[in-house]
């Protein structure tokens, strides 16, 4: 039992590793696929926070939803890639927003790219990109606790150890 556990784990452990975010070259590769780099054009949705802020692009000293809310920006440069402890990518986005009159004004500022991507906890994307990149994420989680639960019914796992790993992978 404890080998297959193990086993589990460490399974979990290369799928895991296979999608992680990573910078290369100037560009950033999501755990999606999507690329994030100079030239691209982002385009955001509104803010899913209080009063319309976003929570997944932070602008230094602003919280104005209206700053990147249904707006374009020009990537000039990515910087600062991090992943923190508890396993959200971070990237410093330098660009230009573009405004309704087609004006440029420079921007600066921190997306939890992922997130932003995938919409997390039951929020809406707060990034727009192509339907070919969302739910990524979610289909290979879904893909796995479906194996937990093919394990579970042929006895290999208990109840217990399924909902505790099931769990695991939710919550990630």
């Amino acid at each position: 039992m404890k080998k297959i556990i193990f086993i589990l784990l460490l399974s979990h452990n290369v799928i895991i590793a296979q999608t992680l975010p990573r910078f290369e070259n100037d560009t950033l590769y999501t755990s999606s696929g999507y690329k994030i780099y100079k030239g691209q054009t982002l385009t955001f949705a509104e803010g899913t926070g209080k009063s319309k802020n976003f929570r997944y692009a932070k602008i230094k000293g602003s919280d104005r939803p209206s700053t990147l809310a249904n707006k374009s920006v020009v990537v000039n440069k990515v910087s600062d890639f991090k992943i923190s402890s508890l396993g959200n990518a971070f990237i410093r986005v330098h660009g230009e927003i573009i405004t309704k009159n087609g004006k440029r004004n420079r921007i600066n500022f921190n997306l939890a790219f992922d997130k932003a991507i995938e919409g997390v906890q039951g929020f809406a994307p707060e990034l727009i990109v192509p339907d070919e990149f969302k739910n990524k994420l979610q289909k290979s989680v879904a893909d796995e606790i479906a194996k937990l639960y093919k394990l579970y019914q042929d006895g290999a796992i208990s109840k217990e150890e399924y909902e505790v790993e099931k769990k695991k992978l939710i919550d990630q």
